[in-house]
């Protein structure tokens, strides 16, 4: 005997509502005496993640669905400029002669700048940066 798609979703529904779980789906099986993966197959259209099934999304709205997600996904940008202004009274400590070189070298060179939150690390290399590119 075959069993309609129609007829399993409406006797899941009633059962556990419009979402269901791979779990509520193997004990309707056992209920109904079905095979899973049949029953699965049947429900592929309704399928949103691993293990779970939205029955109240047709074929009709999954592809209105996927037409609103091939809108483009965001407006160009505007465009701004993320160079903070170079700061008169900065104060060149640390290794800053180090890392000068390394910068001003143009080649790949890993540098390793340590220090405790807040001790300025990133703040010294922005600083170095503008002051190359102001020289």
């Amino acid at each position: 005997m075959t069993i309609s798609t129609e007829y399993v979703i409406s006797s899941l529904q009633a059962l556990y509502g419009n979402s269901v779980t791979s779990g509520d789906i193997r004990a309707w099986c056992t209920m109904n005496d079905s095979n899973y993966q049949t029953i699965t197959k049947k429900l592929e259209d309704y399928k949103i993640g691993r293990g779970k099934w939205n029955l109240e999304v047709t074929p009709q709205k999954l592809e209105e669905i996927e037409r609103t997600y091939q809108a483009p996904a965001a407006l160009p940008a505007v465009e701004q400029n993320l160079i903070p202004d170079k700061d008169d009274t900065f104060v060149k400590f640390g290794n800053f002669g180090d890392i000068k070189k390394i910068i001003q070298s143009r080649l790949f060179y890993p540098a390793f700048i340590t220090g405790l939150s807040g001790n300025g690390k990133t703040f010294l290399v922005n600083k170095l940066v503008l002051n190359l590119k102001g020289s």
